[in-house]
């Protein structure tokens, strides 16, 4: 590289020796008219530097808040092409329901343990879900959850697929993979493989998680890199409202979560499996990019649905057939009923302008509070609410319904 600022000689100078100048104790002027003209030229380099670069920001920054801001969204799978129009679910391999299996939480304290005994204890169970398209495929994440080789993975990996394949990543070996069920907007898929004795994660309360509690998530990030674990913290419990693409009350975590992660395991400290990861909030705000908010569905909120659909192939909404908001009233927080959308609420006593702060004992405050004990219930489920009205407070007991397809929450 060139150095500019060195100085070299002329190639055929006098080579006999300079005469050296009187010591006069002052320096030359033509040397300190160098020096200053060394240090001029050094800070128009430095000036010009620094304009270039702040040019060159300006014209980022101006790229950045004229480019359309990405919504929030679900992490999407390693890959998924866009599919011709016709696709329906039954385009997918399909397996029998087995009202004979269901699932239970783990519920025995454990001993926490330290991120590698965790790994080593959960990877077995974790697979690779790979999606065959019509014009592609696209590869996420899944875990065993019954040694015959029930596996619980997200929807949107298998949505528009037509076959199915899961690796197992204790073996690699590849298994044909059929779909018991699915609940779209829960984004949970219940997939099935042929096996027996298969490595089994333990499904934990997440009902037990608080705000700050190391988590760890398995899963294959870009589809290919298996096995991968990263750790965080729980962020944040019960995430609701426009941004959050499901309505369960997510987890939202620190740990670091990317494309392929979608249906893999978030894990406690004692290797229980406490969310299915399913999404990450991305882009720009006041151009400041959107990092470290990942999200993973609640299993205690999810196992109701997953054991409807291993015992009928179909997912429910157990209701109580109202529309309702979030509010206050003599100094209680609860849900007031805003529209009683079922005959049977209505029979059963339930208003408009009702405030139901508690059910079957537990406190209302929030949505996500209500509904799990609606979602613990099911469909059929007797629950008892605890309503005010006009400063009174009444009990209520009515039988949910199934509201799936339909607008009324809960």
């Amino acid at each position: 590289m060139d150095n500019y600022l060195s100085h070299r000689w002329p190639a055929h100078a006098d080579e006999r020796p300079l005469p050296m100048p009187p010591k006069t104790g002052k320096p030359r002027r033509d040397v300190l008219r160098a020096v200053l003209l060394v240090m001029g030229i050094l800070a128009l380099i430095a000036l010009l530097v620094l304009i270039g670069f702040l040019v060159i920001r300006l014209i980022l920054l101006v790229q950045i808040a004229s480019s359309p801001r990405p919504a929030p969204s679900a992490a999407a799978p390693a890959y998924n092409s866009q599919q011709p129009s016709g696709w329906t679910p039954e385009d997918l391999p399909w397996a029998d329901p087995d009202p004979a299996v269901r699932l239970a939480l783990d519920t025995s304290e454990g001993t926490a343990m330290n991120a590698s005994s965790i790994y080593e204890r959960v990877l077995p169970g974790v697979v690779s879900v790979t999606a065959a398209l019509r014009g592609g495929y696209s590869t996420g994440t899944g875990f065993i959850v019954e040694s015959s080789g029930y596996v619980l993975t997200n929807y949107h990996i298998i949505d528009e697929g037509t076959a199915l394949e899961v690796m197992l990543l204790s073996d690699s070996s590849i298994h044909p993979a059929r779909v018991v069920g699915f609940d779209e907007e829960f984004d949970l898929a219940v997939l099935k493989i042929d096996g027996s004795g298969l490595p089994v994660l333990p499904l934990g309360d997440s009902g037990a998680l608080s705000v700050g509690e190391q988590v760890y998530a398995v899963g294959n990030p870009m589809g290919d890199l298996y096995g991968s674990m990263t750790e965080g913290i729980v962020s944040a419990l019960d995430r609701e409202g426009n941004d959050i693409p499901n309505s369960l009350g997510m987890i939202q975590t620190s740990a670091a979560l990317n494309s392929g992660n979608s249906g893999g395991p978030l894990l406690n400290s004692r290797g229980q499996v406490v969310g299915i990861v399913s999404a990450k909030i991305t882009g720009m705000q006041n151009d400041t990019v959107i990092e470290g908010l990942g999200l993973a569905i609640p299993t205690t909120d999810l196992l109701p649905f997953v054991n409807h659909i291993l015992a009928t192939g179909e997912s429910w909404r157990p209701s109580i057939g109202i529309k309702c908001v979030v509010a206050s009233a003599d100094g209680r927080t609860g849900i007031e009923v805003r529209e009683v959308t079922a005959d049977a609420a209505y029979q059963a006593g339930l208003r408009v302008g009702d405030l139901i702060v508690a059910a079957n004992g537990t406190e209302t405050p929030t949505l996500p509070a209500l509904r799990r004990i609606l979602y613990a219930a099911g469909v059929d489920g007797d629950v008892t609410c605890t309503v005010l009205r006009g400063g009174e407070e009444l009990e209520i007991a009515l039988t949910l319904i199934d509201t799936l397809g339909q607008e009324s929450t809960p």
